[in-house]
């Protein structure tokens, strides 16, 4: 049995679409805090349960009789909440008798100095540290959040302001969710820190260039300071100072190592930037500005 939380998220909604290409709905349960959401699920015929990141008896009620579980990370931008949520999954999934933890972290550095990283760097060293058997995935940067990188970058937009530069190796959210459903599905890496990411970087003034390429117009980059960036960026208040300390991550190089991985494990070439950015400037809907859902792997995703 298959444990998944954050279906109805981004991510989460991605991977349960795939793993029921790969294993029957009988063997996939779903633990579900947006109750809303649960007649849409049973019709997959997935065993949907209640289970709450603040309430462990919950989660433990939830995750018995599992084997593998995957927990996505909870989307908030206090650290505390996070890991605290995070903990507690992890926990009640020991108590239940969970053979194997999966958890979506995410592609930036070891010793991160990015804000975003923080409550990630502390799961892992938790579920590294319970005794169970683990697998930690840090999902690459979703191509889809390009304009929260930009700066909070919106259409009709003619230039992109950052407090540095550096590569990303961008992947797109749907090969990050059947990859992640893959290795759910197909077992292996126990024990291991394994990165899915895209298998080339793109720099920020790169990434601008090449979306100016696409609409045809000038788009201009420029670099400030974090101070002058949260000034420019007043009206998204705390989170801007919060996004600011991601800029020196890029800066190190923290997110611009491609990995092949993604493709070995998806068995084809994962979704090129260029064409994906295509689709994404095309569309009539609001490219991913708000920071909430790129944080926790999409909105609602941890629950």
């Amino acid at each position: 049995m298959i444990i998944l939380t954050g279906a109805t998220g981004h991510l989460g909604s991605s991977v349960l679409k795939h793993i029921l290409k790969l294993v029957s709905p009988s063997e996939i349960i779903v633990s579900l805090h947006n109750r809303r959401a649960r007649e849409e699920l049973e019709k997959a015929r997935v065993q949907v349960r209640a289970g709450d990141y603040t309430d462990p008896g919950s989660l433990e009620d939830a995750f018995r009789g599992g084997d593998k579980l995957l927990i996505v990370s909870h989307p908030s931008f206090s650290d505390d909440l996070r890991v605290t949520s995070h903990k507690n999954a992890i926990d009640a999934a020991v108590k239940a008798g969970v053979r194997h933890i999966y958890y979506t972290s995410l592609s930036f550095g070891q010793q991160s100095k990015a804000a975003v990283m923080r409550a990630h760097l502390d799961t892992e060293a938790y579920l590294r540290s319970r005794g169970v058997t683990y697998t930690i995935i840090r999902e690459g940067v979703y191509m889809e959040s390009f304009p929260v990188f930009l700066g909070f970058f919106r259409p009709g937009s003619d230039e992109v302001v950052v407090a540095g530069d550096g590569g990303v190796a961008w992947a797109a959210r749907d090969d990050l969710g059947e990859a992640t459903a893959r290795i759910l599905a197909g077992g292996g890496f126990d024990d291991e820190t394994i990165t899915l990411a895209g298998p080339e970087a793109y720099t920020l003034e790169q990434t601008t260039a090449l979306i100016s390429s696409i609409l045809g117009r000038e788009i201009r980059f420029s670099v400030v300071s974090q101070d002058e960036f949260v000034r420019r960026n007043g009206a998204h208040g705390d989170v801007a100072r919060f996004w600011a300390s991601t800029y020196p991550a890029l800066a190190a190089g923290e997110a611009a190592a491609a990995d092949p991985l993604l493709g070995a494990v998806l068995g084809r070439p994962p979704v090129s930037f260029a064409s994906r950015l295509r689709e994404l400037l095309a569309s009539e809907a609001e490219p991913q500005t708000e920071m909430a859902g790129w944080l926790g792997n999409g909105r609602g995703a941890a629950r």
